[in-house]
């Protein structure tokens, strides 16, 4: 009996822990988010870059563009630029990583990272599809 729920507690594990993932990142993301709007300067929230957010809608593939913009902003308080770690791997997980950013529309940092909060909460809302299981 011991041995098939440790069988039965490993499979869960194996099979759960993307999905779980994907939703840990994203709420860490919206927390440095956050935590960056609240505590830096406005002269680097003043920064601009490409949004791209006016051409695509929330998805997947909109945060892999987004760790593509932010990989050159300097933020102070982020030295370990958090938010554009989590949003890369993130976009990884969801096999995204190789996206291209074709947005041309530039806006502030602080309006940029309000988005990325945006389309995080609403894809953490979502419930995650798991894969189908092959035969």
């Amino acid at each position: 009996m011991r041995t098939f729920l440790l069988l039965a507690l490993t499979f869960v594990a194996v099979n759960g822990s993307q999905p779980d993932l994907r939703k840990t990142l994203l709420k860490d993301i919206i927390v440095f988010v956050n935590q960056t709007l609240h505590n830096h300067s406005e002269k680097n929230l003043k920064q601009f870059v490409r949004d791209i957010f006016q051409s695509v809608r929330c998805s997947d593939e909109a945060l892999c563009q987004a760790a593509k913009v932010l990989n050159g902003v300097h933020l102070n308080t982020d030295p370990n630029n958090m938010i554009y770690r989590n949003l890369f791997t993130y976009a990884d997980l969801t096999v995204h990583r190789n996206c291209s950013v074709t947005a041309s529309e530039e806006h502030p940092v602080k309006d940029f990272l309000k988005k990325i909060k945006d389309c995080c909460q609403l894809l953490y809302s979502k419930p995650v599809s798991r894969p189908k299981r092959v035969k």
